[in-house]
């Protein structure tokens, strides 16, 4: 512990040499050098950094060795330990006592924050002595100090963060149990989320015992699956078993309520695994898997409605929720789907019965309604997803609840609302609207009257309004979605205008107009059905002497007439098309008393052609149509209507051949 003197005797080197050279007139004042050896207090630090940190390595490397030999050269010996196998197995067992009564594991636990301190103080040794020798690199060894130290600290947050981090140090519980203070809401459960998903998809990639399968799919539906794993290898397990096990009715049903609840996760799955079925089992299981979820819903809804702390309330309100998305997994007929399919708002069929077969009562949709108005204070997902459950009840629901339904039906298609929480409230106004139709100033249900249906009459305009497609809330959509839209809309307007007091409120508020609009798309897609619907709508609103822009001089007017008379042709069992044929005679009559400038005469000829046709077919199939439900008196009128137009339309065509002959 010496202090180096070389400084003193550099100097009085320096001094004899000053003397040699320029003789002893140059000599200096030496009674002010030290001869003292006392180190410097710098030196003193370093010194003993350096040596505790030598200390501490050495004890921290003899007690890790011991502890090594303890846990494998003991063990070795035990095992070579002569005896009966009696003794030997008591010989181990002392031997893994031993380590638990010196408490060993511990004691490793100290060693490695040994060598953590000797890490500190080698860090600081090197910092102070390039401080105290004036090194250049006295920056970069700080530098390197306190990139060791940040990466250490990320170290400890990693494994807070991560319990499954491989990098689990001293410091981890303490620190762990100071973070969990500060966020008394982080549930230690979540830890343990990516584990038991992790687990139950390595079952079943790998696993081809049915036994173990039937157990993993058991388990599934009470996992929560970490976002963005990609579960369609254990997906597709699923899918296999449940395909094999048709005859298993358990089994069956266990492997599609995990298929189920895969589905409802934020994970991925191959779209090709959601294809077709193609298996009338699925079609005939569907209805219990609806109900069971629709049963599941009500009854956490009870559980929320009665539970009085707040932590309860949201852990019912998350099960109701996840069995309506449940429900909308199994709402396409032959396959499953994701919750947010946008093909489920038009192409979905949520209706269930009871096990033994009966029918829904509209008063089991009333706890589904006072969700749906609950959930005016979540947020639109929930909406959208009650909603489409509630089109699965095909009415304006039970009489207590019918104005808080339609209430809320109004609110969901205003214009600030996004497309899918409009689209699904329109879904269930088009499954209602036979209901709707019905209602008259005469026989108005109780706790409706007309301000309430004028509001959703707007609100139904508002919902497919071209400009709601551009609201602030609206995501995008597609050309086949808004097709499908307007499809529907103009399949509910349709059945509205059957009624006549509907009729001169939907003329009044401007769907007449929307339905004009829809006129171009049926003559850029050829949509028969649609201009069929379109054509009975424009006919039974001219009758309340409404202007309506019909001109036979323009192409799309024509095709508009044409293409209705081909669906009447073909879709002759479609709901609602024998009925609406005379209304689209009255339609096609629009334009037979317009000046003939402009107007092909093959056009005329060729229509009358079609009529005739639509009549013949109708003949000949109406026993058929008489036997699935049309009234015969709707089928002599359709009849009666077409002989006299295709009458007036070979008139027509005589009166043009007459006046070409005559030029």
């Amino acid at each position: 512990m010496q202090s180096n003197s070389a400084d003193t005797i550099n100097t009085l080197l320096m001094q004899l040499i000053e003397i040699t050279i320029n003789g002893s007139s140059s000599v200096h004042d030496i009674s002010n050098l030290s001869s003292s050896t006392r180190d410097s207090s710098s030196t003193v630090w370093i010194q003993a950094l350096a040596y505790v940190s030598l200390a501490l390595s050495v004890v921290a490397a003899f007690w890790a060795v011991s502890g090594k030999q303890c846990l494998s050269n003991s063990y070795e010996a035990a095992r070579k330990q002569g005896g009966s196998l009696e003794e030997s197995a008591t010989w181990r067992q002392m031997k893994l006592d031993g380590p638990v009564r010196v408490q060993l594991c511990p004691s490793f636990q100290e060693f490695l924050a040994l060598l953590q301190l000797v890490l500190l103080f080698f860090s600081i040794l090197l910092c102070l002595k390039a401080w105290a020798n004036d090194v250049p690199t006295f920056g970069f060894m700080v530098a390197s100090a306190a990139f060791v130290a940040l990466s250490y600290a990320g170290a400890i947050l990693a494994s807070v963060w991560w319990p499954d981090s491989p990098f689990q140090i001293p410091e981890t519980d303490t620190t762990r149990a100071s973070f969990d203070q500060c966020l008394p809401r982080r549930s230690p459960l979540l830890h343990f989320v990516s584990a038991k998903s992790s687990v139950i998809r390595w079952i079943l990639e790998t696993s081809t015992d049915p036994q173990i399968v039937e157990a993993a799919a058991a388990i599934i539906p009470f996992v929560q699956w970490s976002p963005d794993v990609d579960a369609s290898a254990a997906f597709a397990s699923l899918r296999d078993n449940f395909l094999a096990c048709r005859d298993k009715e358990e089994l069956y049903v266990k492997c599609g309520k995990a298929m189920a609840h895969i589905c409802i996760q934020s994970v991925k799955i191959n779209k090709e695994l959601l294809v077709s079925f193609r298996d009338h089992k699925f079609t005939e299981t569907r209805s219990r898997f609806i109900r069971d979820a629709f049963m599941a819903g009500r009854a956490a809804y009870d559980q929320f409605k009665n539970a009085q702390e707040e932590d309860a309330q949201q852990k019912h309100r998350a099960s109701a929720r996840t069995a309506l998305r449940t429900m909308l997994v199994h709402g396409l007929p032959s396959r499953f789907s994701r919750p947010d399919d946008e093909e489920l708002i038009w192409r979905g069929d949520l209706q269930w019965r009871h096990s033994d077969g009966r029918e829904l009562g509209c008063e089991e949709f009333d706890w589904l309604i006072d969700y749906l108005e609950d959930s005016a204070k979540t947020d639109d997902d929930t909406e959208g997803d009650a909603l489409l459950a509630l089109s699965g009840m095909r009415g304006l629901g039970s009489s207590t609840n019918r104005r808080s339904y339609i209430s809320s039906l109004i609110r969901c298609m205003a214009f600030t609302r996004s497309s899918r929480v409009q689209h699904s409230a329109l879904r269930a106004i088009f499954e209602a609207r036979e209901e709707l139709a019905s209602i008259t100033s005469a026989s108005m249900p109780q706790g409706v009257d007309a301000q309430l249906l004028n509001e959703l009459s707007c609100g139904i305009l508002t919902a497919v309004s071209p400009t709601s497609d551009q609201a602030i809330h609206t995501t995008g959509s597609n050309t086949s979605s808004h097709l499908d839209r307007d499809s529907c809309y103009v399949h509910l307007i349709f059945s509205l205008t059957k009624n006549d007091e509907w009729c001169e409120r939907l003329t009044h508020d401007g769907h007449s107009n929307r339905c004009i609009s829809l006129v171009d798309r049926v003559y850029r897609d050829r949509y028969s059905k649609l201009a069929f619907y379109l054509l009975v709508i424009l006919g039974r609103t001219k009758s309340l002497d409404k202007d309506l822009p019909f001109s036979a001089a323009e192409e799309r007017w024509r095709l508009l007439i044409t293409t209705a008379w081909d669906c009447a042709q073909s879709s002759l069992q479609e709901h609602g098309v024998v009925d609406g044929i005379p209304v689209i005679v009255t339609g096609t009559r629009l334009n037979l008393t317009v000046s003939d400038d402009g107007v092909p005469k093959e056009w005329f000829a060729d229509l009358a052609a079609k009529v005739h046709c639509a009549s013949l077919n109708l003949q000949e199939r109406q026993v058929i149509l008489v036997d699935g439900g049309i009234a015969q008196a709707a089928i002599d009128a359709a009849l009666s209507s077409m002989q006299g137009l295709y009458e007036d339309l070979n008139r027509l065509v005589k009166q043009r051949d007459d006046v070409t002959l005559e030029l």
